[in-house]
């Protein structure tokens, strides 16, 4: 079962799509996300989507990653006429009264996090975060960690985690904080033996 998670208010309903109807057919739209390029179609996450101003669509979301353990999720966003779908670590919003409106995530998708109180979504990936409010991309930050990227914390004005670190010979572990409304580094970044930093 695809999961949600609906903490901003939504102009919409959300139904997941486990496998064709008897018929073969839906009645409504099929559209793709992206426009597949050289094949009618591609494999992604099917989801009905239902406006409360509009007709009815169903999105076929491609997958960045098909292992059985891809990293999925459908999650309202801070502009109530857009939805989030990551599937499969790729991420899109899309205007849901005009889905030909619509942008993808700038990281592969392995986390993803609402903030209320400060109207973002914040995605992270490997080594990175970015984020999203009401009107797209707010910020992307720059590499905090080696890999294995996990938020920890968050605060009224920091996001604070941890990452794998091979230099850490004690934990194997490195931390970071960022500034929630710039994406900035609070910390400094790891240094080669020379003294340079390594990203």
């Amino acid at each position: 079962m695809l999961e949600t998670d609906f903490v901003f208010a939504h102009s919409y309903e959300t139904e997941g799509i486990p496998e064709l109807p008897g018929t073969g057919t839906f009645g409504i739209p099929i559209l793709y996300f992206p426009t597949p390029s050289h094949r009618p179609e591609h494999n992604g996450t099917w989801l009905k989507i239902t406006p409360s101003t509009g007709n009815s669509w169903i999105g076929v979301f491609k997958f960045l990653f098909e292992s059985p353990d891809r990293f999925s999720r459908v999650l309202s966003t801070p502009d109530p006429n857009r939805v989030c779908v990551v599937s499969g670590s790729a991420g899109y919003i899309v205007k849901v009264d005009e889905p030909e409106i619509w942008e993808e995530i700038v990281i592969p998708v392995l986390g993803v996090q609402p903030l209320s109180k400060h109207k973002l979504l914040i995605f992270s990936d490997f080594t990175g975060l970015a984020a999203y409010g009401r009107n797209g991309l707010v910020w992307k930050s720059k590499q905090l960690c080696w890999d294995e990227l996990r938020i920890l914390k968050v605060t009224d004005t920091t996001i604070e985690g941890a990452g794998y670190d091979p230099t850490n010979s004690i934990s194997n572990e490195s931390h970071f904080a960022v500034d929630i409304a710039t994406g900035r580094s609070l910390l400094p970044c790891p240094t080669d033996i020379t003294g340079k930093p390594v990203w």
